[in-house]
């Protein structure tokens, strides 16, 4: 894994400047810059006009089951069954979700999953820079709390429970979707804060499709990436590949009022994946396979002359899937490896570190319909994990085993999601995961959502092996985690309008840290009590009138996460903000578009950061804008879409994490060919 600097804050006080009383929490909130405010507030107003394209809110699980065969009632007519094979951990209608937009746009401006992720939804990208590290933190929660899944199989690092997010190219993911909040039974361990799916959508068509990008940028930024798609009806194959470079070697100003250029920064990365489908719509196979390698240099941080320290990343992962719904029954069995190489070198400190992990994971899911409205879907789970490094004494694995229940009803009034699971760890019993998720349509365009859920988290393997300092009896972390809201959704002839609102309260006790003992040696203790709670909204709204299209779309989490309770030594950190969790951010975006141009404007604001836990230390609020032109048209018999853009467009000189540099402003621009359907 990359190792990482305790860098300290770049100012020194016990309160943030002008901070005023925060009503919600009873803490001090923060004060935006006058940028910041005219931006939001001119964005806002303009929504007024302003087109939102139609955000298709994932609000069903994969392979959706809708209700049962047409037939006549008294009242209103059902919808015709569609008997599907339903993943038993997807996104839940019931729960918070978005998904990311896959317009050709997107695919151009967002090179990796963190730039889309830390640009267009409400959780908080750390990033060490461009190629460089970065994970999240949603809700509050920690960067292991968010489980990361793909077609199933989980990607979190056994290791140290984490996923670095700048390895994952957008160009080679086709779905993508956020799921706020904590659902164990659903999602498994680690999804406290809440989960990232990703999907390869594969579908039954006829004909031959594919696609060829090409993308350049500042400070040698370059991107490739071709896609073809062969089917026949029965078979369906896709294949993907993917690479980009950059030498990262931009200038900054230190906070000192230092220019200096970023060095040893440079990167580089491949991808290929795979899919193949086979069958027919009620019963078939897929495989999907990813290799992925990731060279980089990682760059001095601000206070450091020089840095030889070089890391390379591979990762092979397979996954096999046979789905089949018959009559009123459906089942699904799923299998998949994770493989990982992680070589650290650093020849001013003579190491030279390999560690590889290995995940295996199987899932058999059962179900059956009940009635039009009620079904009940089973699952037995399993999933080991091993790893060799050189801070184990000898290889060292772990596994776990689970049974899962989950009844869903649902009416064209109600949607409740009722699961259970419960399981071995190491062969000792995890906690019981209950959970409820509900949803109730007052009327067709205003609905309220809740959930309630136990969660927890096993120890990582460093936990527990790391030669200095590892636990071997520390438990698996557990909690609860809730949220409420409602959704308004208004559409007229050329107008339409989503509100949705909604707050959260989760507590989380035995949280694993790592602290200084007597012998200054850090070591790992079930020692933390924690609690994450608050606000989110969003509002979309979209206009068309003729050849021009309006839409803008605002986002404002506001989150207090603290330390309840832990061990005296830790006093000084109880009852303050997690460090590096903003208490506000907003996100925005707003698109003008004309027949085959448009424009497309972010702009985000990130509240203040505290780099230690008495607050003595603490990272400024930056605004961060893009700007990007773009237009679509034809091109023989395919579509052609080319786009450029501006980061950083008013050149802001900030830090997402202390003493690691990001750029000012730079340049993009890109191309996207597409043909067949």
């Amino acid at each position: 894994m990359q190792r990482m600097g305790r860098g300290r804050g770049n100012r020194e006080s016990e309160d943030l400047p002008g901070e005023n009383k925060f009503n919600v929490f009873g803490e001090k909130k923060e004060n935006m810059s006058a940028r910041s405010i005219s931006a939001g507030l001119l964005l806002f107003s303009s929504t007024c006009f302003n087109n939102m394209s139609r955000f298709v809110i994932l609000l069903f699980s994969i392979f959706f089951v809708s209700l049962a065969h047409a037939q006549r009632d008294t009242i209103i007519w059902m919808k015709p069954v569609d008997i599907r094979a339903e993943r038993f951990h997807f996104t839940d209608p019931g729960m918070q979700v978005h998904a990311l937009d896959t317009s050709k746009i997107s695919k151009l401006t967002g090179y990796t999953l963190a730039d889309r992720l830390g640009r267009e939804s409400m959780l908080f990208m750390k990033s060490y820079g461009p190629g460089s590290l970065s994970t999240l933190s949603l809700r509050g929660t920690g960067a292991a709390h968010t489980a990361v899944v793909w077609n199933g199989l989980s990607l979190n690092s056994p290791m140290n429970g984490i996923y670095d997010f700048s390895l994952l190219p957008v160009f080679l993911l086709d779905e993508v979707s956020i799921q706020s909040g904590g659902n164990g039974p659903l999602a498994g361990g680690g999804a406290v804060g809440g989960a990232i799916y990703m999907n390869s959508g594969t579908e039954f068509t006829k004909g031959v499709s594919g696609e060829v990008m090409t993308g350049y940028g500042s400070f040698g930024q370059q991107q490739y990436g071709a896609g073809i798609v062969v089917a026949n009806g029965q078979l369906v194959t896709k294949t993907k590949i993917y690479t980009q470079r950059a030498e990262n070697n931009f200038s900054f100003t230190t906070p000192e009022g230092q220019s200096k250029i970023q060095s040893h920064a440079r990167f580089r990365q491949l991808g290929i994946t795979e899919d193949i489908r086979f069958g027919r719509k009620d019963n078939h196979l897929d495989l999907h396979l990813w290799y992925l390698e990731n060279e980089r240099e990682i760059p001095p941080h601000m206070l450091a002359q020089l840095s030889l320290q070089e890391q390379q990343d591979k990762s092979l992962r397979a996954v096999a899937e046979w789905a089949v719904s018959h009559d009123k029954w459906f089942w699904n069995i799923n299998g998949g490896i994770n493989r990982e190489e992680i070589k650290y070198t650093d020849p001013e400190a003579r190491l030279d570190e390999l560690s590889t992990a290995t995940t295996v994971q199987a899932t058999a899911e059962l179900g059956h319909h009940f009635s039009k409205n009620f079904k009940l879907i089973s699952q037995f789970a399993t999933i080991h994990a091993l790893a060799n490094c050189e801070g184990y004494a000898t290889q060292q694995q772990q596994e776990q085993w689970s049974l899962g229940l989950k009844g869903v009803f649902e009416n064209h009034k109600w949607y409740i999601n009722a699961s259970i699971r419960q399981g071995l760890f190491d062969e000792e019993m995890i906690p019981f995961l209950p959970a409820v998720n509900l949803r109730y349509n007052f009327v067709p365009t205003l609905s309220w959502k809740a959930d309630v859920a136990r969660v927890f988290r096993v120890p990582t393997l460093n936990d527990r092996y790391w030669i200095a300092g590892g636990n071997k009896n520390l438990e698996p972390e557990q909690g609860f985690s809730s949220s409420t809201g409602i959704q308004w959704l208004l559409k007229k002839e050329k107008f339409s309008m989503k509100m949705q609102a909604s707050v959260f309260f989760s507590e989380l006790e035995k949280a694993i840290v790592w602290l200084p003992g007597l012998n200054g040696i850090y070591a790992a203790e079930n020692i933390h009590e924690m609690e994450s709670k608050g606000f989110e909204g969003e509002v979309d709204l979209a206009y068309t009138t003729g050849k021009w299209k309006f839409r803008a779309r605002l986002t404002t989490p506001v989150v207090s996460s603290k330390i309840t309770k832990s061990d005296p030594s830790f006093d000084s950190g109880i009852g303050k903000q997690m460090i590096y969790t903003p208490r506000l951010m907003y996100k925005s975006e707003a698109e003008i578009t004309f027949h085959t141009f448009s424009i497309r404007y972010y702009h985000n604001y990130t509240g203040y950061r505290y780099t230690t836990i008495d607050h003595a230390h603490y990272l400024d609020p930056f605004d961060c804008a893009e700007l990007i032109l773009a237009w679509t048209g034809t091109l023989g018999k395919g579509s052609l879409t080319l786009t450029g853009g501006i980061k950083n467009l008013y050149e802001e000189n900030y830090q997402v994490i202390a003493w690691r540099a990001m750029p000012g402003r730079s340049f993009h621009g890109g191309l996207l060919f597409t043909f067949g359907k």
